[in-house]
């Protein structure tokens, strides 16, 4: 089996590289099949035309792909829509990773106009992360805290494609693996408000199972540290699986979203009970700025910090 190259350069800031593929590419377990970037103004038209007809789309009648993309927007805002996901606010930082044979449309605000860069892969490595739910068309969006890092992955694609643009090599695999991997360690699912507010609210469940209790009282005792999950199995010496069907069968989301609670409710008392800079309370709370904690914060309670210290 093999693909030809299909090199594309639109306008600037947009063009795209498809890569031909082999029997030894797919041997790698994953494998790169295209890269694009695209700067989309405001008020355009979207998507860019002249991808090949498996790629291409419209928004009224979305896309299913035959293989995974990872979507990454630099600036700018749009949104999201898959059949396993509904509608989901994108916003710069946000990170979508599209699945084999599931239908999915996304396009930027026409006010905003929006910086992408994707890369499409391939292979049986992704199918067993899929299998095990280290990835899934649910979680479909994230949101990323190290834009510089990811942008610097897709940069190094690029250079080495300008090297060898008719090679597709084990080196390009790993600058895709490098993406993918900082999409799972390094990114916070978005979801809906409701997810925290309602549930995370009763805790009677907690009290009745010890490990979960325990897990509850480590992240709000450590969460304004740079907290992972790793570090909460670890130190209640629980394997992470277990942990996290526990809150999941319990509580009904996720360790993260957990961790994403305690910071926004702890910023909620600061805002409502002292006169500190927002910027001060980001890094109090455990996020990495304010414009970290801004986002997070409008997504979850539905407006900014400052307006909620207005209102409070």
């Amino acid at each position: 089996m093999t693909r030809n190259c299909l090199t594309h350069s639109g306008t600037e800031g947009n063009q795209y590289h498809y890569l031909p593929i082999n029997d030894k590419c797919i041997d790698w377990d994953l494998y790169l099949t295209g890269i694009g970037t695209a700067s989309i103004e405001a008020n355009s038209s979207y998507p860019p035309q002249g991808h090949p007809g498996i790629y291409d789309f419209n928004w009224n009648k979305g896309r299913v792909l035959p293989e995974y993309q990872i979507l990454y927007i630099s600036e700018g805002s749009g949104s999201f829509e898959s059949s396993a996901t509904g509608v989901i606010e994108v916003y710069a930082g946000s990170i979508m990773i599209l699945f084999p044979e599931v239908w999915h449309r996304y396009k930027p605000d026409i006010g905003t106009g929006w910086k992408e860069n994707w890369i499409s892969i391939n292979g049986e490595y992704l199918y067993r992360l899929a299998n095990r739910k280290l990835i899934c068309p649910e979680n479909a969006v994230l949101h990323l805290e190290n834009s510089e890092q990811v942008l610097d992955a897709y940069r190094k694609i690029w250079k080495k494609l300008l090297d060898q643009q008719m090679q597709n090599s084990f080196l390009l695999s790993a600058y895709a693996m490098e993406i993918l991997a900082l999409a799972i360690d390094s990114a916070e699912p978005i979801g809906s408000k409701e997810t925290y507010t309602n549930k995370a609210a009763n805790r009677e469940e907690v009290v009745k199972d010890q490990l979960l209790a325990e897990a509850i009282h480590y992240i709000w005792s450590h969460s304004h540290r740079n907290t992972s999950i790793d570090d909460i199995v670890k130190n209640l010496s629980v394997t992470r699986r277990t942990l996290e069907r526990k809150f999941n069968q319990i509580l009904g989301y996720s360790i993260g979203q957990e961790i994403t609670y305690c910071r926004i409710e702890r910023a909620k008392h600061l805002l409502r009970h002292t006169s500190l800079p927002i910027s001060h309370i980001a890094l109090a709370v455990g996020f990495s700025g304010s414009d970290r904690l801004s986002k997070v914060f409008r997504k979850i309670v539905g407006i900014t910090p400052g307006q909620y210290r207005k209102r409070s």
